[in-house]
């Protein structure tokens, strides 16, 4: 046995809160492993969870097609004891003496893109007690609803309302924060709780939702344990403004041999950056001027990222000189991304993992590097001097003459190196002349005309 740890990807946690995510050791195939974290930015703290471990095995049949069968599946999650003292001994106390098998077994809300709620004796509605005295809730500023698999406890919302029922999480639900008791967070068997956001439902007139199972979602199995190759980190950016960043290193250690395994992973608190918005479909980035002789220079940077969501999606992401931008869009809701630079030296990267249409435009003078991304691109650079780099996808360079340079690649369409005439008598602008190019056997080579 040898210790392992996941790829961790970057994340993008609110300043002022908190963010939990899981860390994967499965690959390591030891029945248990430690975690040790550390950051190198004061005002970002990070915590690895020091909980047991909870897993729930799930039972659903389909009821028509596109509604999933699920066969005593598993959904482990980690204990947040530093956090939630009194939740955890509670579920621990009905975990033990068989409630969520024997009578609180039944998930009776399933609302996609918000929670999975479970232990209702119920099959169809939340309206159910234990019979055991609730208690209050139990939250922690650094402890938010930033995330996907995040365990917590439901209340009426009324004070001391926590019964037996708990629900999972599908994505953030930032509205839910400071209300609910987080008491854990969801470390294997994402695709159990994948396959319960799909599971087919009918409206809950009491409730004004559609949520109900039309086939019930049973718990057949709940156990505790003290071991598990898997964590949980507890990052804390209730210290943290807007624009701060972090370097996080985790270490796993195999008990067993002694081995370890180290990943890093950045921490982002995103800000208003006034350079990006977003109108209908169209996300717009246009970084700040900066000076009449182009003194300065901006570096901006658009990713595609994994959202934390379940089922997986994908957001963009706009990086202006070193901030990340709070406005983050789905890239299904995108149609086009238009980055335009300013009156500086512009750096525009556009990440080969970004496959929206792009528009990118190297501003009104200075230097600028503009880079394609891996979708559909144009790239242009009139003003200035420009370098535009093509990208993995789809794309079309054009600058002016004498004051452009094309890196293209076989993914370029054209090339064109343009010469400004001005204006015609009317005031019209008239079409530049110019030369096409085409890459061929890796170079640009001057061709007569090109098909668009």
């Amino acid at each position: 046995m040898t210790a392992s740890l996941g790829p961790i990807a970057d994340v993008a946690a609110p300043a002022g809160q908190g963010y939990q995510l899981p860390l994967d050791g499965s690959a390591s195939n030891a029945p248990s492993q430690t975690f040790t974290a550390t950051s190198d930015n004061p005002n970002i703290k990070v915590e690895v969870a020091d909980g047991k471990f909870w897993t729930l095995h799930v039972q659903h049949l389909s009821s028509e097609p596109g509604d999933p069968t699920i066969l005593n599946e598993p959904m482990t999650f980690q204990f947040f004891p530093e956090v939630a003292p009194n939740t955890v001994e509670r579920i621990t106390n009905f975990s033990n003496n068989g409630y969520y098998v024997n009578t609180g077994r039944f998930f009776p809300r399933i609302v996609a893109g918000f929670v999975a709620q479970g232990g209702s004796n119920s099959a169809t509605s939340t309206s159910s007690s234990s019979g055991v005295t609730p208690i209050g809730i139990e939250v922690d500023p650094s402890v938010d609803f930033s995330s996907y698999g995040q365990l917590a406890m439901a209340n009426t919302g009324e004070p001391n309302s926590s019964d037996a029922q708990f629900f999972v999480t599908f994505g953030p639900q930032p509205v839910l924060n400071q209300k609910y008791t987080i008491f854990g967070q969801q470390v294997s068997g994402f695709d159990t709780l994948e396959k319960l956001s799909q599971v087919a439902v009918s409206a809950n007139p009491g409730a004004r939702e559609v949520s109900v199972p039309d086939n019930p979602v049973t718990i057949v199995g709940s156990t505790i344990t003290d071991t598990n190759p898997n964590g949980a980190l507890l990052i804390d950016t209730t210290a943290a403004g807007p624009g701060q960043t972090a370097t996080i290193t985790v270490t796993a250690t195999d008990p067993a041999d002694g081995t370890t395994a180290v990943r890093s992973f950045r921490v982002m608190t995103p800000g208003v950056t006034t350079a990006v918005r977003q109108i209908g479909d169209v996300l717009i980035a246009t970084p700040p001027a900066l000076g009449k002789f182009f003194g300065g220079t901006n570096t901006i940077e658009v990713n595609q990222v994994a959202a934390p969501t379940i089922p997986a999606s994908q957001n963009i992401q706009v990086v202006v000189n070193g901030m990340l931008d709070s406005t983050q869009p789905s890239a299904s809701s995108l149609s086009q991304i238009i980055v335009q630079g300013s009156k500086a030296n512009d750096k525009i990267t556009v990440s080969n993992d970004v496959l929206v249409p792009a528009t990118i435009d190297g501003g009104q003078g200075g230097r600028n590097v503009v880079r394609a991304g891996g979708g559909y691109a144009l790239a242009h650079g009139w003003f200035g001097q420009t370098t535009l780099v093509a990208g993995e996808g789809p794309n079309r360079l054009a600058g002016r003459a004498g004051r452009v340079r094309f890196r293209a690649n076989e993914s370029t369409a054209w090339a064109f190196a343009g010469n400004a005439r001005g204006r015609a008598t009317n005031g019209q602008t008239l079409k530049p002349t110019g030369t096409y190019y085409r890459f061929l056997n890796n170079h640009l080579v001057p061709v007569l005309k090109v098909r668009s």
